[in-house]
C-alpha cells in the first residue's frame, strides 16, 4: 500500500527516484511556478520546441538525470489545455503517474501539483494515486511477474503542508473503503455467497463498532420480507438481510438510509439469462458492496452523521424451488407484486429492504444503489449512473457531490405516466413495465416502498465495473470500480457542514 506525504521542499533539496512535472499545452511559462534547476528547465523547453514532447493530455516522457543532482528521473506528463483542466483530470494524471512509476519499478516518487494547490486538487491527486495502484490478485498463483509497486509518494507544495496532509489522510481512508468495495465486488460467486457477504459486514462491526445484525431466511419469513425470501429460495445458499447502524451524531438526528442490492450471482432464475457475459453477474452484488464501503469510510473518518445501511443479499438461481413468472408476492409493506420476469429480481429485494428500513428507522432520506437495469446502460452508457427519485433537493446535493468526485451521475425524470406502465391487472403492481424507459419504470416500482420519504435511486449498472464502453481512467483498473463510495461519502461529509 502506498503512503502519501505532503512536503514543502525546493528542487535543490529534493531527493527522489522520480519527479513528475505536468505541463499544459501552448504554455511556456510553467517554470515560473516551480523552482526547477535552470539547466533542466532549458533542456525541457528544448524538447518542447523540437516537438519531442507534445504536452497532449496524458502523454509522457521520462528524462534520466544521469547523476546530476538528487533527482534520478523526471517524468514530463501532458496536461492538455489549461481551460479544460479539472480535478478529474488531475485524478487521472496522478493515476497515470503512479502506474508509470510502477512500470519503472520505482518504490518512491514525487509530484508537483499541476496548478495552484488547493484542497480539492490535493484530494484529487491523492485519490488518483491511491486508486490507480489497486490490484485484485487474490487468486494469482504461479507465473505472476514480480513488479515493484510504489510504497511512498510525495506531493510538493509551497505552503499549508500540514493542512493538505489532513486532506491526503482523509482521502486515504476514503479510497481504502473504495478498494475494499472493489475487493468484495471482484470476489467470484463460489467464494462470496450471501453468508460470506454477511461475514464481511460482521467484521466491520468488530473493527469499527458498527452495530450489525443479520436476518436469516426464517426470520424474514416470520416478519413478512417475502420478496427477499422469494428471490433467494431457488438457491442452496440462503438469503440474508444485512443491517448496519452507524451512530455518529449524538443529537439523535434522523439517519440516512442507504440500501444496496447484493445479488451475489444472478442467473436470471427461471427467466434464464443468455450465457454470454453471464460471468459478469458476480458484479450484481456491487450495490451492496458499495454500501459496506460507505459504512467503512464513514466510521473510519468519524463523520458526525447517523447512517443505516441495509443490504438484501441473495443468489438468484433456477431450481424446483425458484419463484416463477406468474407468482404474486405480498411484500413487507403489504403491497402485492405480480412477477412477470424473475430476472427483474433486484427491485424485489430492494423494495422489501427499503420498506423494512422505513418502518424501523424512520429515516430523513433514502438512497439506494443497484446494478439494476441494462436499460440504464442503453440510455446513458457505461460511464454515467442514473439518478431517479422523488426529491429535487436531494438529487441536486448528490449530483453536486458527484461533480467533485468525478463519478458522473445524470438525473432522469419520474413522471406519473411511468407509474401506469407497472400497474397489474391481478395485483397492485408488476415487476416489469416493458421495454420503454426500463430504467425509469424500475424506479417507479421502487417508489411504492419509500413511504413518501425523500428518496433517490442510483442505477449503477454501467458504472459498477469496467465493461464494454467504459472510458479508460487510470485510477479504475479492470473489474469492480467501487463507484458511489466517494460520492456518497462526499455527500455525507458536505451535509455535516450544512
Amino acid at each position: 500500500m502506498v503512503g502519501i506525504t505532503v512536503q514543502d521542499a525546493r528542487f535543490d533539496q529534493l531527493e527522489t527516484a522520480l519527479l513528475v512535472v505536468g505541463i499544459f499545452e501552448n504554455e511556456n511559462d510553467f517554470f515560473a511556478s516551480n523552482d526547477l534547476d535552470s539547466t533542466i528547465s532549458s533542456a525541457i523547453m528544448g524538447l518542447i520546441e523540437n516537438k519531442e514532447f507534445k504536452r497532449s493530455f496524458g502523454s509522457t516522457l521520462v528524462l534520466h538525470m544521469m547523476g546530476r543532482g538528487l533527482v534520478k528521473k523526471i517524468m514530463l506528463i501532458g496536461l492538455g489545455a489549461r481551460d479544460k483542466f479539472r480535478c478529474e483530470n488531475a485524478r487521472i494524471i496522478a493515476g497515470k503517474s503512479a502506474l508509470k512509476a510502477k512500470d519503472l519499478n520505482i518504490e518512491e516518487f514525487c509530484i508537483l501539483p499541476f496548478t495552484k494547490a488547493d484542497e480539492a486538487l490535493i484530494e484529487a491527486i491523492s485519490e488518483g494515486v491511491f486508486l490507480a495502484l489497486y490490484s485484485f490478485n487474490k487468486y494469482k498463483t504461479n507465473g505472476r511477474k514480480t513488479i515493484t509497486t510504489p510504497t511512498r509518494a510525495k506531493i510538493l507544495v509551497n505552503s499549508n503542508s500540514s493542512k493538505f496532509q489532513t486532506v491526503v489522510d482523509n482521502a486515504d481512508l476514503t479510497t481504502q473503503a473504495v478498494n475494499y468495495a472493489r475487493d468484495l465486488g471482484n470476489l467470484p460467486p463460489n467464494e462470496c455467497p450471501p453468508s460470506e457477504l454477511a461475514r464481511f459486514a460482521l467484521a466491520l462491526e468488530a473493527e469499527y463498532g458498527i452495530k450489525t445484525s443479520i436476518l436469516e431466511r426464517y426470520e424474514m419469513e416470520s416478519i413478512g420480507l417475502n420478496g427477499i425470501v422469494a428471490v433467494g429460495k431457488g438457491s442452496s445458499n440462503p438469503p440474508k438481510l444485512i443491517v448496519l447502524e452507524y451512530h455518529g451524531d449524538t443529537n439523535q438526528q434522523k439517519p440516512y438510509l442507504l440500501v444496496g442490492k447484493a445479488v451475489t450471482f444472478d442467473t436470471g432464475g427461471i427467466s434464464l439469462k443468455p450465457g454470454d457475459k453471464m460471468d459478469e453477474m458476480k458484479f450484481d452484488k456491487c450495490g451492496g458492496c458499495t454500501v459496506l464501503g460507505i459504512l467503512k469510510a464513514v466510521a473510519s473518518l468519524g463523520l458526525h452523521v447517523n447512517v443505516i445501511g441495509i443490504i438484501p443479499s441473495v443468489e438468484n438461481m433456477p431450481s424446483s424451488s425458484s419463484y416463477r413468472p406468474g407468482d404474486i408476492i405480498r411484500m413487507y409493506n403489504g403491497k402485492t407484486v405480480e412477477i412477470l420476469n424473475t430476472d427483474a429480481e433486484g427491485r424485489i429485494i430492494l423494495a422489501d429492504a427499503m420498506a423494512f428500513g422505513v418502518a424501523k428507522y424512520n429515516p430523513q432520506s433514502i438512497i439506494d444503489l443497484a446494478t439494476l437495469t441494462g436499460a440504464c446502460i442503453i440510455a446513458l452508457g457505461s460511464n454515467v449512473a442514473a439518478a431517479i427519485g422523488t426529491n429535487k433537493q436531494l438529487a441536486e446535493r448528490l449530483i453536486k457531490a458527484s461533480e467533485e468526485t468525478g463519478e458522473k451521475i445524470w438525473s432522469l425524470p419520474l413522471y406519473d405516466e411511468y407509474h401506469e406502465q407497472i400497474k397489474s391487472t391481478v395485483a397492485d403492481i408488476k415487476n416489469i413495465g416493458g421495454r420503454p424507459a426500463g430504467a425509469i419504470t424500475a424506479a417507479a416500482f421502487l417508489s411504492n416502498f419509500t413511504n413518501d420519504i425523500p428518496w433517490i435511486h442510483l442505477d449503477i449498472a454501467g458504472t459498477a465495473w469496467t465493461q464494454e464502453g467504459t472510458f479508460d481512467r487510470s485510477y479504475n483498473p479492470k473489474g469492480a470500480t467501487g463507484f458511489g463510495v466517494r460520492t456518497l461519502v462526499k455527500l455525507l461529509t458536505n451535509d455535516t457542514h450544512i
